[in-house]
C-alpha cells in the first residue's frame, strides 16, 4: 500500500509534466519522503525561481555549479525515469520548437536488452494482486545552450565518491555472495539510466564530489548563500560599485576598500558586500575560483575559470 501511494504520487507530479508548468520533483527533501539515510537540502533559486529539493551533499554541490554557468536553461532533481516511452525531456520547450528529438523508449525496453531485472510492486487496489514496474529516479538533468541558441540535456548521476558507482552499500560487511549481488546491482541500475537517457542523445554523466577542487565548491556555496539577496538599491548606484570593484581588483586591492568608501556615503555596508558575492555568482567579475574568495584580499582576475576546467561535465551527448 505504502509503495503504491508512493507510485501515486510520484505520477501525480511528473506523468503529466509540460514545460512552462512549474516543475516539481519526485521526491521532496522532507523528512516524510527522503530516505533515512539522506542529507537533504533545500536551495532557493532565483533563476528558477523555485525551490531544489536535493537528497545528499553531492547533490547540493553539482546543483550549485550547474546553477552557476552561465548558459543553463533549466535543472530537473529527482526526476522519474518512464519505464514506459515517452517524449524527449525538452519536447514542448519554448526552444526546442521546431527541432527534432529522439524519444526515450523507457526503462521496461532498456531492461529487457541489458539483462537487468526491472523493480516492481505488487497492488492489490483493483482487487487482484497486480505487478506494476516501479519508477526509478534520477539525480539531475541539467539542460543548457550551446553556442548557436540549441538546448540539449546532460544527465548527472550523483554520489559521494567514484567507488560508490561500483557496490551499493559499499561499507557494510558482506559476504561474497552478498558482495555480488550488490555490485551487479548497482552497476545494472547505473547501466539502465545511461541506456534510457542515451537512447533520447542525452550523455550521462558520473560525478562525485572528488571531482571537483574543495576551494571550488566552498567558494560556491559561499556566493551561493548570497545569490537571491534583495539588495533595493538604485541599480545606477550598484553598476558603480560593481565597476570599481573590478578595477580595485585589476590594480591589486581589495574589493573591502570600496566597499568602506561605498557604504561611508551611502550606508548599507552588508548590502555592498552582497553585491560583492552576487558580482562573482552571476560572472560580472570573474575571479579564480579555486582559491579562497575574501572581500579583504587581493583576487585573481586572471585565473582559471570553473566553468572552463569543468567543461566537459557540460558536454552534450551526440546529436
Amino acid at each position: 500500500m505504502r509503495m503504491f501511494l508512493k507510485l501515486m504520487r510520484m505520477l501525480q507530479r511528473q506523468g503529466k509534466f509540460k514545460w512552462l508548468d512549474q516543475y516539481a520533483p519526485c521526491i521532496e527533501a522532507t523528512t516524510g519522503e527522503a530516505p533515512k539515510i539522506s542529507s537533504v537540502s533545500r536551495m532557493n533559486s532565483r533563476k528558477l525561481g523555485r525551490t531544489l529539493h536535493l537528497l545528499s551533499t553531492g547533490e547540493r554541490v553539482f546543483a550549485q555549479l550547474a546553477l552557476y554557468h552561465p548558459r543553463l536553461l533549466d535543472l530537473h532533481e529527482q526526476k522519474m525515469l518512464s519505464p514506459t516511452p515517452c517524449m524527449h525531456p525538452l519536447w514542448g520547450h519554448p526552444l526546442a520548437i521546431g527541432l527534432e528529438f529522439p524519444s526515450i523508449k523507457g526503462t521496461l525496453d532498456v531492461a529487457g536488452r541489458i539483462g537487468f531485472k526491472h523493480y516492481e510492486i505488487i497492488s492489490s487496489e483493483s482487487g487482484n494482486k497486480v505487478r506494476l514496474p516501479f519508477p526509478y529516479v534520477g539525480d539531475l538533468l541539467i539542460y543548457l545552450i550551446d553556442a548557436d541558441g540549441i538546448p540539449y540535456a546532460v544527465n548527472w548521476s550523483v554520489k559521494s565518491s567514484k567507488m560508490d558507482f561500483e557496490e551499493r552499500r559499499r561499507k557494510k560487511t558482506k559476504t561474497p555472495a552478498q558482495q555480488k549481488r550488490d555490485r551487479d546491482l548497482e552497476q545494472g541500475r547505473h547501466l539502465l539510466e545511461k541506456e534510457y537517457y542515451q537512447d533520447a542523445g542525452i550523455r550521462t554523466e558520473q560525478v562525485f564530489t572528488g571531482l571537483l577542487d574543495k576551494e571550488v565548491i566552498s567558494n560556491l556555496d559561499l556566493l551561493y548563500g548570497f545569490h537571491d539577496r534583495n539588495l533595493g538599491m538604485d541599480e545606477a548606484l550598484l553598476s558603480d560599485f560593481t565597476a570599481k570593484v573590478k578595477r580595485a581588483l585589476e590594480a591589486g586591492n581589495p574589493a573591502a576598500l570600496v566597499v568602506k568608501m561605498f557604504s561611508r556615503r551611502w550606508d548599507n555596508r552588508d548590502k555592498f558586500i552582497a553585491r560583492f558575492y552576487q558580482d562573482i555568482w552571476s560572472r560580472r567579475l570573474l575571479v579564480d575560483m579555486f582559491s579562497p574568495i575574501a572581500i579583504d584580499r587581493p583576487l585573481d582576475l586572471a585565473g582559471r575559470d570553473v566553468i572552463d576546467v569543468y567543461a566537459s561535465l557540460f558536454e552534450r551527448g551526440a546529436k
